[in-house]
């Protein structure tokens, strides 16, 4: 083993445009550079009573650079997640495993796929789904090899936060620039996406009595997001981040369908329910870290609280009413210390919580008095050479009785590797 080359890596929220330094050049000319990266990573979690392996956070990206005129860079990013390991998994412990509805039984899913054109005095512009300017503050704590970004809003409705914009957004539009001054670094992200997406929604609303909303009549609208960073020369390095995001909810229809859940199969008893919850969907987020980076030399610590309105979903049967979404406030952190002749070790922890802040959903819960995730994290990380790490990550879990059907303490061993 060779510890000689093992060396701090290079991590920032959000590359448009270059690759980074793990990057592995597939072909590169005086016209075009066309490029691959990404990483395979997997574990055996302990949890829910039972041990298996899982898939990670897998994925594989290609990019391609094309100088044009004028000192604009243009070109296309293209990635995918990865379920190598069992592509029928139902266990979602960490917000950024996180497919879209869609994809999530798919061996190979699209994570992102869009444009950009980049110039050092117009900024950054990028076309199609792509990390949200939202995640450019709440990326901080994103930083666990198993879990973690579940009380942030990014992942909101238990999604890759595509549809509301917070994550992997689709369909967006977005500029960011960056100004370098004397003491720091200043960042502005705008985002737009006309995407509409059809809402599947099925809540109870009596005992043994299920709303179901008619295909086409509830979805989600436009979105707009805004983010402002601010990196500060003090000492390592101080962050500060605030980020909004909103995104227009449609649930309302004259044709509402109500069945009779009381048997073995739902019985449709009325076709002509009349319904109108619509609202907005926004979710704020303000960050913070202080140190060079996540298990950079030495020590790292970050913060982020968020508040929200309709960006949580409760677990289905939980509570009685139109919706299970509700008003939520949370908070995660992430602290990593990094040693050792090559930087190669850390011990890493912190938290995600989330709890409802909905009086009205409150009341209805079938069971508790709120919704409350409360999970507690301690890991260790060897970084076995710039490529390859191999990690231990454990969670404390002390959700209450309403979050407990889908979060559970877990122990897990794991290996990540880099291309």
């Amino acid at each position: 083993m060779n510890n000689s080359i093992c060396r701090t890596l290079l991590v920032a929220p959000v590359i448009i445009a270059v690759s980074s330094a793990n990057a592995v050049p597939i072909y590169q000319s005086n016209q075009v550079t066309l490029y691959m990266e990404g990483y395979f990573t997997a574990h055996m979690v302990n949890t829910f009573g039972d041990t298996q392996m899982q898939d990670g956070a897998s994925r594989i990206r290609i990019g391609l650079n094309v100088p044009a005129y004028d000192q604009w860079d243009t070109g296309f990013n293209l990635e995918w997640g990865v379920r190598a390991i069992n592509s029928a998994q139902n266990l979602v412990i960490q917000g950024d495993q996180q497919a879209a509805p869609g994809d999530r039984q798919q061996s190979l899913f699209l994570r992102q796929g869009h444009l950009f054109a980049k110039h050092p005095t117009w900024g950054d512009f990028s076309a199609g789904k792509q990390w949200g300017v939202y995640y450019e503050v709440t990326y901080v704590t994103d930083w666990y090899n198993v879990s973690g970004g579940l009380a942030s809003g990014t992942y909101g409705l238990n999604t890759d936060g595509g549809v509301t914009g917070t994550g992997r957004a689709d369909s967006a539009l977005a500029w960011r620039k960056r100004w370098e001054l004397a003491a720091g670094d200043f960042m502005i992200g705008l985002q737009y996406a006309a995407h509409t997406a059809d809402l599947e929604t099925a809540v109870e609303i009596a005992p043994d009595r299920e709303l179901v909303c008619p295909p086409s009549d509830c979805e989600y609208g436009i979105s707009h997001g805004i983010a402002a960073t601010y990196r500060a020369d003090i000492g390592e390095g101080l962050f500060f981040g605030v980020a909004y995001n909103r995104v227009k909810l449609d649930l309302a229809s004259q044709d509402g369908l109500i069945f009779d859940t009381s048997g073995d199969e739902p019985v449709l008893i009325q076709d002509d329910f009349a319904f109108n919850a619509s609202s907005n969907d926004w979710t704020t987020a303000l960050g913070m870290y202080y140190g060079k980076e996540a298990y950079a030399k030495g020590f790292y610590g970050a913060v982020v609280m968020q508040r929200s309105q309709n960006n949580q979903l409760a677990p289905q049967g939980s509570v009685v009413g139109v919706t299970n979404f509700f008003d939520a406030r949370g908070s995660e952190s992430f602290l990593s210390y990094t040693w050792g002749r090559d930087n190669c070790y850390s011990f890493y922890g912190g938290h995600n919580y989330l709890e409802s802040d909905d009086p009205e959903f409150d009341a209805a819960l079938v069971q508790g008095d709120k919704y409350r995730l409360e999970q507690y994290y301690l890991g260790f990380q060897y970084r076995w050479n710039e490529r390859v790490r191999i990690y231990f990550e454990n969670a404390f879990d002390s959700s209450n009785v309403v979050a407990r059907p889908e979060f559970d303490s877990f122990n897990a061993i794991g290996i990540r590797i880099d291309i």
